[in-house]
């Protein structure tokens, strides 16, 4: 039987990470990786994102949720290789091997694109629940940018250090919604993935220039904790019939 770490390695995530992305995930909760997506894949991104929204219509992330003011596109595992590489890509499969300290799964594959005036998030946890045992991780997210990320097109933001409290945003913070004094922005060019610990604190903010600003969520989960999306009900046998046994492994589907 193949082993956690056998199909870890098969996937390229023994690779070591570079010092600075293992202080900055651990004291920061975050880190951000330029230049990760190649100019080319970044443009078949483009077009998939847009003929994906053009051909599904009014069910568009029905397999996930619709949010106001946001073009959602989920289950993006089943629809296109050029995704593959987002959520089997060995320098995100290493830090959340050095995150998560054990075995974990992807919990899903999403894209987001706040529409002018919309896509503003309360700050929040990606784990909702109570963490009796913290600081035991549970979740571990990436935004990928497949668009310029701006203050003004509706970056994200995250505070800093807040995966090393227990408490979530709503119990602290008397308006999570507002701006917070120690939040980061996200701004940075297309082809940039941020890598975070997903219990820090983080959110969506307005587009207010109107500019376009598609990114995915890389999702994660220990493997003992509920997927966001049951890979295992989605999958596809088209999709099934081209994965690795290591790929299946990961996705929880073997």
């Amino acid at each position: 039987m193949t082993t956690s770490a056998e199909h870890l390695s098969a996937l390229g995530a023994d690779i070591s990470l570079p010092p600075k992305m293992i202080d900055d995930l651990e004291t920061h909760g975050f880190t951000i990786v330029p230049n990760m997506i190649e100019p080319d894949w970044l443009e078949e991104m483009r077009r998939t994102f847009d003929a994906l929204v053009e051909r599904e219509g009014d069910q568009l992330a029905i397999e996930h949720h619709t949010e106001e003011t946001v073009t959602r596109v989920a289950n993006l595992i089943n629809k296109g290789t050029v995704w593959e590489k987002v959520w089997s890509h060995p320098l995100l499969l290493a830090a959340a091997k050095h995150v998560f300290g054990g075995e974990f799964r992807v919990s899903s594959l999403n894209g987001r694109e706040a529409h002018p005036g919309g896509g503003h998030q309360p700050l929040h946890g990606d784990w909702k629940k109570p963490r009796p045992d913290f600081p035991r991780v549970h979740v571990l997210n990436s935004i990928w940018a497949i668009d310029d990320l701006s203050a003004e097109n509706g970056s994200p933001r995250i505070i800093a250090g807040t995966h090393n409290r227990p408490e979530l945003p709503e119990d602290v913070i008397a308006d999570p919604s507002a701006p917070h004094p120690d939040e980061v922005i996200l701004e940075c060019p297309a082809g940039t993935v941020m890598i975070f610990n997903a219990h820090t604190w983080h959110g969506g903010t307005t587009n207010k220039s109107g500019a376009r600003r598609r990114v995915l969520h890389g999702y994660f989960t220990r493997r003992d904790d509920p997927q966001q999306q049951d890979q295992s009900r989605w999958i596809k046998e088209s999709t099934l019939s081209r994965l690795t046994p290591a790929q299946k492994w990961l996705l929880d589907v073997d």
